[in-house]
């Protein structure tokens, strides 16, 4: 592959994959190097990302070990090297939530042209140790980072695994369940949406603007960056859930009703008034002042919930939801 914009010819590509069938799926379908571990596996980590010059860290938002490991990489290579890497993180406006449980909806709407507000949020909060330690970094001066904070993540990936989120498909095993669209409390709480390929697409913006050498994007401080195109209610989506699956004949009534809480456990795990009824509102700047111009919030979120029901078919209707449950738990603050 190469960078026509760059005078890079050849770009190499390593990925950091857990299980050696995974590993050898992704080097016959991709053609890429594979680096077999976890992000758990510290000495692997932190050796693969001291040969990188670009981190794409997509794994999760709540493993700070996984992130010092990377940045402990890094760090080496510039000391040898005197060059600083590209680490572009995957975090999320999980960060943003309250303990609304769907009873009200929030006026806050956090902006990241100015993140004093996100940086006030403490670290002991979701995803926020992870995200802190890269800007941190980037502040001292040996990385280039940049946190990205989606919001619910929408459509179907086009990779070989893992082509779904977690909301969307959760709310609909739920209502397969219960035989009806569920949402949290009243379900007035908001929150925002975003393709995966409009995501992607950002990740690509952030990552050749830094390639450019005089990159426009703030890094340090101001490292973090929003990407939220669909606002919703909980009740809307339930709504919207629940007529496309009764359209569809699969379950007998189109309406939703709240869930109970003896049900909540059980169909959305022991997180989801944090998930499902909380209020996370974002507005992106930064992204679009790059170029940023995401192509599916026309469409939006609502009209992906058919495919993502296709998807839970495919994967299985008895999958659990695709969440880091020990991370958030403690994240969360719970035992």
């Amino acid at each position: 592959m190469s960078l026509p914009n760059y005078p890079i010819k050849v770009v190499e590509i390593t990925c950091l994959v857990r299980g050696e069938d995974r590993a050898s799926a992704i080097r016959e379908q991709l053609g890429v190097n594979v680096v077999v571990g976890d992000l758990a596996d510290a000495d692997i980590v932190e050796a693969a990302a001291g040969q990188t010059d670009i981190v794409l860290d997509t794994a999760n938002a709540d493993f700070p070990k996984g992130c010092r490991a990377i940045l402990a990489g890094l760090r080496a290579r510039y000391e040898r090297t005197g060059i600083k890497s590209i680490f572009i993180h995957i975090s999320g406006t999980g960060a943003l939530t309250d303990n609304a449980q769907g009873k009200f909806a929030s006026e806050k709407i956090y902006e990241d042209i100015d993140c004093a507000d996100i940086r006030a949020i403490p670290q002991t909060y979701v995803h926020r140790e992870s995200d802190t330690i890269i800007s941190e970094a980037t502040v001292e001066g040996y990385v280039q980072g940049y946190v990205v904070m989606p919001p619910l993540i929408y459509g179907r990936g086009t990779g070989p695994f893992s082509r779904t989120s977690v909301q969307i498909p959760a709310l609909i095993r739920a209502t397969l369940k219960l035989k009806q669209a569920i949402h949290v409390g009243p379900g007035l709480s908001m929150w925002n949406g975003v393709h995966v390929q409009d995501l992607v697409d950002l990740f690509l913006i952030l990552m050749d603007d830094a390639l450019t050498g005089t990159p426009k994007a703030s890094t340090g401080l101001e490292c973090f960056y929003f990407c939220a195109t669909d606002t919703y209610s909980w009740k809307q989506l339930a709504s919207e859930i629940g007529k496309r699956l009764h359209a569809r004949g699969v379950i007998a009534k189109a309406e939703p009703r709240e869930l109970l809480p003896n049900e909540e456990e059980e169909v959305l795990g022991a997180w989801s008034g944090f998930a499902y009824g909380s209020n996370s509102r974002s507005k992106a700047g930064k992204a679009y002042a790059l170029g940023w111009k995401p192509k599916h919030h026309t469409t939006g979120l609502f009209d992906s919930i058919d495919a993502e029901y296709d998807a839970v078919l495919e994967e299985g209707k008895d999958e659990a939801p695709k969440v880091h449950i020990d991370e958030m738990n403690k994240a969360l603050g719970a035992e």
